[in-house]
């Protein structure tokens, strides 16, 4: 049977609830309002969404175990924990390390989901790299949790002394070269807006504000490397004191790849609040560059009519227009703009010679 431990005497332990659930409060508004703005957009939900709850649902039972095991006294000295404790916090610590380590893999991958609807050609294998390599790594990693030691029991239960389990050294080389992999990516993905955006015909400041929008997950990024830097604390002998980092930055790397994840998504709903539906429409993405050129006005239109229709929400980067006349004065204005092009074909002349008359 467990003893509770009150966290007025776990002063460690109230800091890791204050921060826990301030965090996931954060990302339970992020989310909420990601869901809320495609759903008054007309938008149907799409796999970036749903592996994004699943990543938001696995913090959420995170934040709940680590709850847990504060009430039994993590965050104590091993030495001030009691002694009927230490095998349920060696078994919630797996746990907690195992969602911990999922969460952060869905979340990712969500995001790498979202890149790969606006990518195509190299930058889209390079994407579906990053997916496949990342979700391989982390479910691997996962399993460490419960298969480090044999007897397997032994990896969480102190009790048991004899036991075989991976060299220490061996333990930490892969688990920082995999806290660093996962991190590279998390700065791939927050850079790769930048160059897939280069191919949309845009108003350079919207463009540069889709692509910071979109580049947020280099805070995952930066957590993932100061997560990196504590790992080492996990083969401490007071574990439960000094884990208190590595706990809380493992914990942040997967919740700023939420919140960055919906941050476009959040930006379109902003832009929807607090613009006039005229400028909202003048400032939507228009067509990729393919699009360019003497047949620009009916490939655009083609377009728009298409992007609509899709209600799967093909594009993050679109904001609706509030009437067919608002987007139709957006087509004309972004056509007016572009350069001059020469017919370069007999057909268009007779049709552009026949629309003159």
């Amino acid at each position: 049977m467990s003893v509770y431990v009150p966290p007025s005497s776990n002063p460690r332990g109230a800091a890791l609830l204050a921060i826990f659930w301030s965090v996931q409060t954060a990302c339970t508004t992020f989310v909420g309002l990601r869901m809320y703005c495609k759903i008054v957009r007309g938008r149907s939900l799409w796999w970036d969404d749903y592996l994004l709850i699943v990543a938001w649902t696995l913090l959420f039972i995170s934040t709940a175990v680590v709850t847990t095991t504060v009430l039994m006294g993590y965050g104590l000295h091993s030495h001030d924990v009691p002694v009927e404790n230490w095998s349920y916090l060696g078994i919630l610590g797996a746990v907690v390390g195992t969602i911990s380590v999922l969460h952060v893999m869905f979340s990712k991958v969500s995001f790498a989901v979202t890149l790969l609807r606006l990518a195509d050609g190299w930058l889209k294998r390079l994407i579906w790299f990053i997916i496949i390599s990342l979700t391989l790594g982390h479910i691997s990693s996962s399993f460490l949790f419960w298969l480090r030691c044999d007897p397997p029991e032994a990896t969480w239960n102190p009790h048991i002394k004899v036991k075989k389990c991976w060299d220490s050294n061996a333990f930490l080389s892969y688990s920082i070269a995999g806290g660093i992999y996962s991190s590279v990516c998390d700065i791939v993905l927050a850079l790769l807006p930048w160059r897939i955006l280069l191919r949309f015909h845009m108003y350079r400041g919207e463009k540069v504000g889709v692509a910071l929008a979109m580049s947020m997950g280099i805070f995952a990024g930066i957590a993932g490397f100061v997560k990196v830097s504590t790992i080492s604390r996990i083969e401490s002998e007071d574990f439960n004191y000094d884990g208190f980092l590595l706990v809380v930055w493992g914990f942040a790397e997967g919740a700023c790849t939420i919140m960055a994840a919906s941050t476009p998504i959040l930006r379109a709903l902003f832009l929807h609040a607090f613009k006039s539906p005229e400028r909202a429409s003048l400032d939507v993405v228009v067509e990729s560059e393919r699009s360019a050129g003497p047949s620009a006005r009916r490939a655009r239109s083609d377009w728009t009519e298409r992007k609509y229709m899709n209600r799967s929400d093909q594009s993050i980067l679109a904001i609706p227009p509030a009437s067919s006349s608002t987007m139709d004065q957006s087509r004309e204005t972004d056509i007016e703009r572009e350069p001059a092009t020469p017919l370069n074909n007999q057909l268009e002349m007779k049709h552009w010679e026949s629309a003159k008359g």
